[in-house]
Order: C-alpha cells, then structure tokens, then sequence
C-alpha cells in the first residue's frame, strides 16, 4: 500500500527541479555566445529584425552571471565559489556601468566607431545590477541572504518579463523607457533563464521549494502559474491584433478583455477547485493507506525479536523499537532527535563510526560483529541505506559470543590434554579412513599424516597382527561396536611395540555414526610383565607341586617320626621302669642294707633315670607340637592366678639358686588360653631362669597390652625378665630352635624347652618372643590372647 502511494504521489512530481539552476545558466550563455558571434560576424539579431539587439556589453555580463550561477551554487568547493564571487561582481559591474552611462553620460566619452559603443538599454543594466546582486548574495550561504537572493532574483525577472511583454505588444516603453535604448528579446529571455535559476538553485526551500513539492499548493502553482501567463498574453495579443485591424475600437476591446478574463480566471478556479478536491481526497486516502502501512510496519518493527532503530542523514534518531530499548538501556523517548554519536560517544571511531559512515556513503548494507564496551555487549548488527538515512538491526550475541570462547578455550585446553596425555590420538571418517593422528604417533613413527592418514598406518602394524586388525576394525565400522584390540606398531627405530587400541564411534542426535575417535596406549612393560608372570607362575606351579610333593613327604615323615617316638617312648619306659624299680629296691633296702656311697650311687641312677623319663616325654610333645596333634583346650583363664601357682611351685628351687623371684600379675587379668598349657610354658621359662641365671633378680608380671605382639592389636603379655648374662642379638632366634643350647658344655638338657613353648604358644593364638641385651639379662613374652569381649571392647 504504502509503494503504491508513492507511486501516485511521484505522478505530479513533474518538474526535474534539481536540473532547472544549471539550464538557465546554459541557456543564458549559449544566447550571450550566439550575441556575440553575430556581432562579429555582422549578422541578424536572435531576437527577430532591426534594434533593439543585445549589445557585446550586455552579453559579458550574462555570461559573468551564467558562471556565478554555476560556480557558487551548493556544493560547490571554496574555490569555485571565490570565482563565482568575481564573475557576479563582474556582472554587477556591467549593470552599474549601463546605468552609469545615461546617469553621468560616460557613453558620450567612449571614442566612435568603437563596438563597446552600441550602448545597452537602462533595462538590461539594471537586470545585471539586480542578477549579480543576488549571485553574490547567494554565495555567502547564509539564512538572512535566501531572502535576499529571491528578492534579487524576481527583480530581475521582472525586468526581463517586462521588456519581453513590451515587444510581444509593441509598448516600447516597457522595453525602451522612452527615449533611452531598449532591451532586446534576446536579453529579456537570457535574464529570464537566469532569473529562474537563481530562483530553483535550492528547490527544498521557499518558493521553489512550494513549486516543486508533492503538496496541493504545489500541484496549484504549477497548474495555475502557467495559465496566469499564458491566458492574458494570448488574450492581449488577439486584442491588439483585433484593434490594428479595425475591427473593434479601445473601449469594446478593453471591455471584452476583461470579461474573458473574468470568464477565464473563474473557470480555472473551478477548474482548479474540483482537481483539488480530488487530489486532496486521493492524498486522504494515500496519507490513510501510508499511517496504516507505517502502523503495520511499527508493529512488525516491536514484535521481532532484534533491537532496531533508523537514523537520518544527519545521525539522529528517527525510531526506536522495544527491543532496542532494553538493549541500549535508553527510554526511546531520550533519544529520538538526538544526534547518535553523541548519545554514545564511545562508538565514535570504532567500528560502529567507520562501518555506518561507509554504509551512508557507498549506499550499499554492512554486516558486521562488535563489542561495545560500555554496555558490555556483544552485538551483531546490520545496517541498511535509506532515502533518509540508515535502518540499523541489533542482536544481541553476547551469550553466543561467550559460547564461542568457552567452546574455543575448550577445544584448546582439549588440544594441550590430547598432546600432553601418554596416548596416541586419533580419529577417522564414518567409514574408517583415518583423518588424523597426535603428535606423539608421528614422534613415534617418524612420520607425517600424509603417510598415514586413510589406510597408510598399516604400513607400520606388525605383519602378524595385520590380518586380526583388519577383521576386528571392519566389524566395529560395520556394526557400531566399541573397538578393542592388542598389536605392535613399528617405531622410528625399527623396534615394535605393544599398544591397547582402543576407539568408540561419535553419533549425532540422530544416532549417525559422525566419527570414530580412537587412542593408541603403550602396553609393552604391561607386556613384558605379563609373560615374566607368566614365567613365574609356570615357576610357582613347579615350586607348589615341589612343596606338596615335599609336605606330603614331611608328613609321611613326621608321622613315621610320631609313630617312632611313640613305640620309642613305649619301648623305653619298660626298662627304664624296670631300672628305677630295681634301684629303688636297693635304696629301699630290702634286698639288703647299702654303705652311703652306695646309697647316693643309686640315688644317681634314680636321677638319671626320671632324666631319661622326661626326654623322652619332651621329644613325644614335640613331636605332636610339630603334627599340629598336640591337644590344646582353650578356656577364659585367670593369668595372674596361674602365674602365682606356678611361681609358687618354682619358690624352692629359685631359693635354692639364690634367686630373687618376683611376681607382678594381678589377678583377674583375662586370656582366652588352654590353663595347662599356660602353666607348662611358664613354668619352662621359670626353670630356664634358674638353669641359665642364678643369682639374679626373676620378675614374673603380666599386663593388657595395646602395642606389639605378632600381629596388631590387643595382647595380654606375661613376661619373665631375670637380669642375667644376657643373650646376644644373633643368638635370639636360635634359641627357639629344637636341641639349640648357648653354652653346651655348661649346661645338661637336651634343648628343646623354648621350641616346645613356641610351638604350644603358637597353636594357643599367641607367640612367644625374646628382648635380650649382653649383660643387662633377657626378657620372655608370651602373648597369648584377651578373651572376646575384651577385644571388642578395645576395639571401641
């Protein structure tokens, strides 16, 4: 709708306004040209025969005119229009010199026969005075001088108008004021020309402007002003035709003149009238159709989703939508009239600055991304060239903007962790072909991706696992399956190496396959110590197959040696039995009285006898101790009860060795122990104090421990410490070693005391450990362990 008024509004636009300055300053000059080239020439005049004729005066000052009009009309540089300032002073003084002439008579000085003497008519010079006048007016492009170029201008368009009326009708003293010389028709149409010029050299203003414009008072000038001068001419002409030929007189000629004028002039005022009122109506109808169009085009310009806003030619705005005032955070009432650039000062010479300004100059649209800093925006703007300025579209890509930088500090921080992760990475196209590869591949294989992109990296696989690769590969790229598989990859030094390939397939939203993306692990030293494993499991299977075959050749052995010990034990306390019955007999007396040597003798064999019994007893228990067969039966035992009993059992023989034995274990003291056994260890420890310290302070003690013991946890400890000889660091462990004594010679035993008390300690949960220092005595540990609750309460 709104194209289509324009179209009938453009309809009268009839008169090429802008063209009009220029022609009247070319017509004026090819009239004075022609003038002068038929005065040298000695030819007829333009303008019909005989004189007037236009003068060579005359014709320089139209031609200084012509080139004032069209050097000092806008926008013409400071140059042309300093020359245009001289040829309208020339023009200006050409009139001056024509009015000079019958003013102060300076023509009657001019020498004879001379051509400057054809003197110009008062008429001419004075359009030339008014003409140059309103040039130079015109040049100074101020407000005030408009007035007084128009002014300048009618003048001389009356005295032109003046001279051309007075020849159409003979009056020659419209032309020639009475005796003085005319003007010709030539001149009066140059100074005409030039006169319009003066008139339309700015048509968007005054009465040019009104003339040239789109409204009904322009559409009435340009209707009625030609019939105001064409209507009486003809009239007036036909009259004086009518009157010459006496036909009519003065008075019914003038009568008759005025009635067809009257006639003439009321017609064409309701001729006029009734054009009006239609065109005023059709242009109701188009400035209804063009509000309805804007309103339509308002509303289309709120609801879109972008900030846009229009400015005129000079960078003010003219609109403003919604969108942009939220976007710039101004009211549209705040900006609309304001200049652009200095409601937001900081787009002057950025990208904004020289982007609009090309986009005004060149006429054609710009696109471009930028960041305003005082808004803290990114926004993608648009701006397209109008007749009246710019329309500039706004969006707002901030968050885009930052998505763009995460996602490019992403990808880079991806880039940096796929260089500096061991692995090798790649990647290919849905149907395999390989498309890149990491650094680390090429520092490996000394090459580049030209060489092994596609289908080159097979080149560099082992030839053994070449035909497996390719069956494994070609099943995930025809099934979508995770990829998997072991091979060796040829180095840059020749030398394969195990690598894990590994590669899953991307899928877009649709479940394409759009890519694989694959890494390549090093696994050789994975490798190499699974086939040293696998060598050493082979290893630990003959060494388990080596310490069954000799387990069960222990335990065959161990129960051969328990069934000896036991007949050997059975075959041994007969006689001995025998021999202590029969030496008791004799120390009894009663085959017969005995000296006292004889006496102590038997009592020797007697010693020796119950000796002998209880070695034999110690090798049967440990022997079951060394079967796992030794009978233990564990029960919540009073450890401090235990231990006082048996000190108290040991109290004779520690007096008789001069010992000092202390006991240090409160009653009460819980342990989960077979009673028995408890009491057998002791009282071994207990003994070898005596044999092994004598004379030294024994000290009996027990306590719940926290710390220490065979494993970690809580313990109850019973310790016999003596302060005797000591026993030295290397020796410790030997000690709980079977038929193992310190000193051999000085001491009788058979040794096998401590490796029976371990043995019973182990099997009871506990252990039994020795602290010694040479010199300072030895220190016996037995832990044995609290009963449950106790355990659990320490626990917690």
């Amino acid at each position: 709708m709104v194209k289509q008024a324009e179209t009938k509004t453009t309809r009268r636009r009839v008169i090429p306004a802008g063209l009009i300055a220029p022609a009247g300053a070319y017509v004026a000059v090819l009239i004075a040209l022609g003038a002068l080239v038929n005065r040298w020439q000695g030819t007829a005049p333009i303008a019909g025969v005989g004189p007037p004729v236009m003068v060579p005066l005359v014709a320089i000052g139209i031609l200084l005119a012509a080139l004032a009009l069209l050097l000092v009309r806008p926008p013409r540089g400071t140059v042309a229009r300093g020359l245009g300032y001289l040829a309208a002073a020339g023009a200006v003084v050409v009139g001056l010199f024509t009015l000079g002439e019958y003013l102060a008579g300076w023509g009657d000085t001019l020498e004879a026969g001379h051509w400057l003497r054809l003197r110009p008519g008062p008429a001419s010079g004075l359009g030339l005075l008014f003409a140059g006048a309103a040039l130079i007016a015109l040049g100074t492009r101020r407000e005030w001088a408009r007035r007084w170029v128009a002014a300048g201008a009618a003048a001389t368009l009356v005295v032109a108008f003046a001279g051309l009326v007075g020849h159409a009708y003979g009056a020659s003293a419209l032309y020639g004021l009475n005796h003085w010389g005319g003007t010709a028709v030539s001149t009066g149409i140059a100074l005409s020309a030039l006169a319009l010029g003066m008139l339309f050299v700015d048509p968007s203003r005054g009465s040019a402007g009104l003339f040239v414009s789109d409204s009904a008072s322009g559409y009435l000038m340009r209707r009625l002003i030609p019939a105001a001068f064409a209507a009486p001419l003809l009239l007036g002409w036909l009259l004086v035709a009518a009157q010459a030929s006496g036909r009519i007189d003065i008075e019914f000629g003038t009568a008759l003149l005025v009635v067809l004028l009257i006639v003439l002039l009321v017609g064409l005022i309701v001729h006029q009238a009734t054009v009006l009122h239609a065109t005023e109506a059709e242009r109701e109808q188009l400035l209804a159709s063009e509000r309805q169009a804007r309103e339509r085009i308002s509303d289309i310009l709120e609801s879109i989703h972008d900030a846009f806003a229009a400015v005129d030619r000079d960078w003010r705005f003219t609109y403003i939508n919604r969108e942009a005032e939220r976007l710039l955070r101004r009211r549209r009432g705040d900006l609309l009239g304001r200049n652009l650039w200095e409601e937001f000062p900081d787009a002057v010479g950025a990208v904004f600055d020289h982007e609009y300004h090309r986009a005004m100059e060149t006429k054609q649209a710009v696109q471009f991304e930028e960041y305003y800093a005082p808004l803290q925006f990114w926004v993608d703007v648009r701006a397209f060239p109008t007749a009246d300025g710019l329309s500039i579209y706004l969006r707002d890509v901030t968050e885009r903007k930052l998505t763009e930088e995460q996602i490019r500090q992403s990808e880079a921080l991806n880039r940096l962790l796929v260089e500096m992760i061991p692995q090798h990475i790649w990647a290919t196209n849905p149907d395999g072909y390989h498309t890149y590869f990491s650094r680390r591949w090429y520092e490996y294989t000394g090459t580049h991706l030209e060489q092994t992109q596609g289908q080159g990296w097979l080149e560099y696989l082992h030839p053994e696992d070449w035909k497996r690769t390719a069956a494994r590969w070609h099943h995930s790229l025809r099934t979508g399956e995770p990829y998997a598989i072991e091979y060796r990859f040829r180095g840059l030094d020749g030398q394969y190496r195990w690598f894990l390939g590994q590669a899953m397939a991307q899928r877009n939203e649709a479940g394409q396959i759009i890519r694989w993306i694959g890494t390549l692990t090093d696994i050789s030293e994975r490798k190499a110590l699974e086939e040293e494993r696998e060598r050493l499991l082979v290893r630990e299977q003959e060494a388990r197959a080596e310490a069954e075959r000799r387990r069960t050749e222990l335990e065959r052995v161990t129960e051969s040696r328990i069934r000896l010990m036991r007949g050997f034990s059975h075959d041994m306390r007969n006689p001995l039995s025998a021999a202590d019955g029969h030496a008791w007999l004799l120390e009894s007396g009663r085959i017969g009285a005995l000296t006292s040597r004889q006496s102590d003798s038997v009592q020797g064999i007697r010693r020796a006898i119950r000796t002998a019994v209880r070695l034999i007893d110690d090798l049967l228990e440990l022997a079951r101790a060394e079967s796992g067969q030794l009978n233990i039966q564990r029960a919540v035992t009073d450890v401090g009860q235990a231990a006082e009993e048996v000190a108290q059992d040991f109290h004779a023989q520690a007096t008789s060795a001069g010992l000092s034995l202390e006991v240090l274990a409160p009653h009460g003291l819980l342990a989960d122990t077979d009673p028995a056994r408890l009491r057998q260890i002791l009282a071994n420890l207990l003994s070898n104090s005596v044999k092994y310290a004598p004379g030294s302070q024994v000290t009996l003690d027990a306590r719940l421990l926290h710390v220490g013991g065979p494993r970690p946890g809580t313990w109850v400890g019973v310790s016999v410490s003596d302060t005797g000889p000591g026993i030295p660091a290397d020796k410790q462990e030997l000690i709980f070693q079977e038929y193992t004594r310190l000193e051999p010679e000085a001491q009788q035993g058979a040794g096998i005391g401590l490796a029976i008390s371990r043995r019973i300690a182990q099997l009871m949960g506990g252990d039994l450990t020795v602290e010694s220092e040479v010199g300072h005595g030895a220190r016996f540990t037995l832990w044995l362990p609290p009963p449950a609750a106790e355990r659990a309460l320490a626990a917690h």
